[in-house]
C-alpha cells in the first residue's frame, strides 16, 4: 500500500504539480517587464515577500525543519540562497536587455548541467530517453530564438546574463534535491528565498539604491510572489522531494512556450514562425523526458 501511495504521489508531482509550476513561472518574464523599479529591487522584494509568507507558515507547521535548516543544513541552505540570488539578479536584468524569447530560452538551458551535476553530486543516472528529451527541447528552444537573434552589445550582454543565470539555477536545483527530502517545503523555500532576498537587498543598498518602487510596482510584485514564485518555483521545489533533479530541470523547458505566447499577447512581441515549430519540439521533448522517468521508476 505504501508503494502504491508513493507512486500516486509521484504521478501527481509529474502530471499535475509540474504543469502547474511551469505554467506559473511562464508569467514571470511578463510581470517583470511590467515593473518600473530597477531589476534588482524587483528581484529582492519578490523573494523577501515570499519568504515572509513561507516562514510564517513554517513557524506554525514545520518548526523542527526550520531548526534543521539553520543547523545541520545551514551551509547548503546558504549555498542555495546565494545561487538563487545570482539566478534572479542575472535573469531580471537580462529581460530588459534582450527579447523575452531569447532570455527565457537561455535561462532554461540548465537541464544538461543539472543532469551532469546530479550524476556527480547525487549519484542520479540520466537515461538515454531523458537525454533525448533534453536534446529535443534544446533544438526546439534554438528554433524559437533563431528567429529572434538579437544584434548589438546590449542584447549580447542580456544573453550572457541569462546563461549565467541558467548555470546558477542548475546548482540551486541540485542542492535542493539533496536537502528537500529532509525538509518541509515551507521551511526550505522560506529560508532559501529569505537568504537570496537579503543578498539582493544588500546589493541594492551597496549600489546606493532603496527597496521602494512606484505605485504600480507593488501590485506586480505581489503577483510575482503569488504566481511564479509560490505557484511556480515553490511547487517545483516540492516536486524535488519525489522526482530526480534532471526531470524537474527539463520540465522547466516548457516555460519558453508559455512566455513567448504571453509576450506576443501582452507585450506585443510577435514571435517568429519558428516559434511554432520550436514550441512543438519543446513540448514533445518534455513529454518524452517525463514519460521516460515514469517508466524507469515503475520498473525499479
Amino acid at each position: 500500500m505504501r508503494r502504491i501511495g508513493a507512486l500516486q504521489t509521484e504521478g501527481f508531482a509529474r502530471w499535475a504539480a509540474i504543469p502547474i509550476g511551469v505554467a506559473s513561472i511562464a508569467t514571470s518574464s511578463i510581470l517583470i517587464r511590467l515593473t518600473t523599479a530597477p531589476p534588482l529591487v524587483t528581484a529582492a522584494n519578490r523573494l523577501l515577500l515570499a519568504s515572509v509568507l513561507l516562514l510564517g507558515l513554517a513557524f506554525i507547521t514545520q518548526r523542527q525543519d526550520l531548526m534543521k535548516a539553520f543547523g545541520r543544513f545551514r551551509w547548503r541552505m546558504v549555498g542555495a540562497g546565494l545561487l538563487l540570488a545570482l539566478h534572479f539578479a542575472m535573469w531580471t536584468n537580462a529581460l530588459f536587455l534582450t527579447s523575452v524569447a531569447s532570455a527565457v530560452f537561455l535561462i532554461d538551458t540548465h537541464p544538461a548541467v543539472v543532469a551532469l551535476l546530479s550524476r556527480r553530486a547525487l549519484g542520479e543516472l540520466t537515461s538515454r530517453r531523458v537525454w533525448l528529451g533534453i536534446g529535443l527541447t534544446a533544438v526546439g528552444g534554438a528554433a524559437i530564438t533563431g528567429g529572434d537573434v538579437p544584434i548589438g552589445q546590449r542584447a549580447l550582454l542580456g544573453d550572457a546574463m541569462a546563461l549565467i543565470g541558467a548555470l546558477a539555477f542548475a546548482g540551486y536545483l541540485v542542492i535542493g534535491r539533496s536537502v528537500r527530502p529532509q525538509l518541509g517545503i515551507a521551511a526550505y523555500t522560506g529560508v532559501v528565498y529569505g537568504l537570496a532576498g537579503l543578498t539582493l537587498a544588500a546589493a541594492v543598498f551597496v549600489s546606493g539604491g532603496l527597496l521602494d518602487g512606484a505605485g504600480r510596482d507593488w501590485p506586480v510584485w505581489l503577483a510575482l510572489v503569488l504566481v511564479p514564485t509560490l505557484g511556480g518555483h515553490t511547487v517545483l521545489n516540492w516536486t524535488l522531494r519525489f522526482l530526480p533533479a534532471s526531470v524537474v530541470g527539463v520540465s522547466i523547458l516548457g516555460e519558453p512556450v508559455g512566455a513567448t505566447l504571453l509576450a506576443w499577447v501582452v507585450l506585443n512581441e510577435t514571435p517568429p514562425r519558428t516559434a511554432l515549430l520550436g514550441g512543438s519540439l519543446i513540448l514533445l521533448g518534455l513529454y518524452m523526458a517525463l514519460r521516460a522517468g515514469t517508466r524507469e521508476k515503475a520498473a525499479g
